[in-house]
């Protein structure tokens, strides 16, 4: 089987799991398929030369830093070598991918991938609905074809991103968009995702931003954005919520309780327990504690989750903690403060590699996708504040910068080879 046969193998097992271990394949180890075929293709073919130029020196180096930085750390920390051979291979699997699918794959292919994500839009649709009101499920134990609904807020954020783009490049009709727009609405409300309420409005926003030159019509769509988002919020709501609940979700003082209260629902957990806004403070002083492992961590891999790789930092805090619930406290754990620094720079320098080929163009279609590669990378910090796929399960994000990196690359190609033929 050709490379480029096993990648799409594995982006059909990394839309597919959920769906598959719910109703299927009840099976922990199914995800790790797609990490053996990523291993595979990139131990038999080991060719990464020009992945510097592809993505930047600066996102090599401080990847690099941090890889090296962190296993000595680790070793340091005397963890067992199982430990951080699973830590490693939980931030090496991503960037194989992106390296990979950026060897093999060409524009047709970015086509055909976007082409597998909007189907996979209307399909987690058609499945949450069935969830939902056939199955009665609702909140966490709504996942579509993801495990959770963690995972679909990710991937419906990630549609956002295609829809709205599209529709503002005229690709999709209004209806259409319209129709995209009360199902993210309907999925936030069924798996009760609060969050999607503005991460949506907000990425529709933003895409449009991109999308058009700004001058003051902005700030007026903004301003009426504002003064009517909220309350026609609020209206639609109530077709499944109640008043109580409606106010919560937009109250100031009821955001803040919800984002800080022990996440953990054990009597033991009350006061140790992390949430959104807790994480770093709290992963700070209860685990890491001392100057010298705030700001290194305990090494890569020292916090892993795993039952046969664990360390005793699972075994003592997982449980009355939940910081693997989140990113910020996960990276802590194993990174401290410099290797958590070292990860929020690497997101950033991604985030102006894009930024700078959407400034350095007026192509529209180095602008459609720099701009899509724009805005995941920049959301991703949203991402990583709300849960923890960005560090434990972020397969879903690399393959979109991917394409989106696949799609840049050969169109500046396209524009050599044709100024050079005129």
């Amino acid at each position: 089987m050709k490379p480029k046969q096993l990648l799409y193998i594995v982006i059909y097992i990394i839309l597919l799991n959920g769906l598959l271990q719910q109703y299927l394949i009840k099976n922990q180890y199914l995800p790790f398929i797609s990490d053996i075929i990523i291993f595979l293709l990139a131990f038999m073919q080991p060719n990464f030369k020009g992945i510097r130029k592809i993505i930047g020196t600066p996102i090599v180096t401080t990847l690099s830093i941090l890889l090296i930085f962190s296993t000595i750390i680790a070793f340091i920390n005397l963890m067992p070598p199982l430990s951080i051979l699973w830590g490693l291979r939980m931030i090496i699997r991503y960037f194989l991918f992106f390296i990979l699918i950026n060897r093999y794959f060409n524009i047709y292919d970015t086509i055909k991938v976007k082409k597998i994500l909007v189907s996979f839009f209307w399909i987690n649709t058609i499945i949450i609905i069935y969830q939902y009101f056939i199955e009665h499920k609702y909140a966490d134990f709504i996942g579509g074809t993801f495990l959770n609904n963690g995972e679909i807020f990710v991937f419906y954020l990630i549609s956002a991103f295609i829809f709205s783009k599209d529709y503002f490049e005229k690709r999709i009709k209004l209806n259409k968009f319209l129709l995209f727009i009360a199902i993210e609405m309907f999925v936030a409300m069924s798996a009760e995702i609060k969050i999607m309420y503005f991460t949506i409005p907000l990425a529709i926003y933003g895409t449009y931003v991109l999308t058009t030159k700004f001058n003051f019509k902005h700030i007026i769509v903004l301003t009426i954005a504002f003064l009517c988002l909220v309350p026609a919020m609020k209206i639609t709501m109530s077709l499944m919520y109640g008043d109580e609940y409606i106010n919560k979700v937009f109250n100031i003082e009821d955001i803040q309780e919800e984002t800080t209260h022990a996440y953990n629902l054990s009597e033991e957990a009350a006061d140790y327990s992390f949430n959104r806004n807790t994480c770093i403070e709290k992963a700070t002083s209860l685990i890491l504690k001392d100057p010298v492992h705030i700001l290194t961590g305990f090494g890569i891999g020292s916090g892993n989750t795993s039952d046969k790789f664990g360390t005793w930092i699972n075994q003592t805090y997982s449980k009355i903690t939940s910081y693997n619930w989140f990113t910020p406290s996960w990276l802590l754990v194993e990174y401290g403060w410099i290797g958590f620094i070292l990860w929020i720079l690497t997101l950033l320098f991604l985030s102006i590699k894009f930024f700078s080929f959407y400034k350095s163009t007026k192509d529209t279609e180095i602008k459609y996708w720099s701009s899509l590669g724009l805005l995941s990378s920049a959301f991703t910090f949203i991402i990583a504040w709300y849960n923890n796929i960005p560090y434990f399960n972020a397969y879903i994000i690399y393959l979109f910068w991917a394409i989106c990196m696949v799609a840049i690359k050969h169109r500046h190609k396209t524009i050599k080879k044709t100024y050079k033929n005129t």
